[in-house]
């Protein structure tokens, strides 16, 4: 019986991929390094990293990928040709990250996340655990929590979904809590809550608390209490940073 091997499957035969690989000077680790693949100084790159890798239709090289300084790529990640990525980008372990993604400076992707195509994250975003994105738009300063899952197509599997809602917006200092699930389109307005396990099936107003399946607005930010008493209010830590 014949096996259906994907495009990139007869561009890339293990000796091929061989040739790639390189050694961090930093962690002593065997990593693979496509060509034109342009990293900033300082990076840290552990075991098993694939930098570079080509997407399906894409000849080794024709895209690249673009990582800027002092970034920490921790074993068993991929990251796909045709990115931009900012400065002091870090990675858990084992995430995926395909082509069209543009991420500012400073953000974090945890162990296991995955971004699928045409992602814009802007500056000082952590992206958990665990979670998924595709079509997204996240601002900076927002928070995702673990397990969250932005969907970006309202009737899969639709073959003009691209022209369609696209993914959620989530706006700046937004947090997400763990376990939500975005529909396609959605926005999460400024320093807005969203509840743990909630469905976000709607707009959610700027500084928002949020929560439910679906999500209802159940009250703002402001309403909030610091129950351990370190603040007058859950985010005043933030010193007003014009929320």
């Amino acid at each position: 019986m014949s096996t259906i091997r994907p495009p990139e499957a007869s561009l890339i035969s293990q000796e091929s991929h061989a040739q790639f690989s390189k050694v961090d000077p930093i962690t002593g680790c065997t990593y693979y390094l496509y060509p034109n693949v342009k990293l900033g100084k300082n990076a840290i790159i552990y075991q098993n990293v694939i930098l570079g890798f080509p997407p399906r239709g894409k000849k080794i090289g024709e895209l690249a990928l673009v990582i800027g300084d002092n970034a920490v790529i921790r074993p068993f990640t991929t990251i796909y040709a045709g990115n931009i990525i900012g400065d002091e980008f870090q990675t858990g372990h084992c995430v995926t990250i395909r082509e069209g993604n543009q991420i500012g400076n400073r953000v974090t992707i945890g162990t296991n996340a995955v971004l699928e195509c045409n992602n814009k994250f802007g500056d000082d975003i952590t992206f958990h655990t665990l979670s998924c994105a595709g079509n997204a738009t996240i601002e900076s300063n927002a928070f995702v929590g673990p397990h969250v899952i932005m969907l970006d197509d309202p009737h899969p599997i639709c073959p003009r979904y691209k022209e369609c809602k696209g993914g959620p917006i989530v706006k700046s200092y937004a947090r997400i809590g763990g376990n939500v699930t975005l529909l396609p389109g959605v926005v999460v307005g400024r320093d807005c809550l969203i509840g743990g396990g909630s469905t976000v099936t709607r707009d959610i107003p700027d500084h928002a608390v949020a929560a439910g399946n679906p999500a209802r607005v159940l009250g703002t930010v402001q309403d909030q209490k610091c129950y351990p008493g370190f603040y007058e209010k859950p985010y005043d830590w933030l010193n007003g940073a014009n929320l």
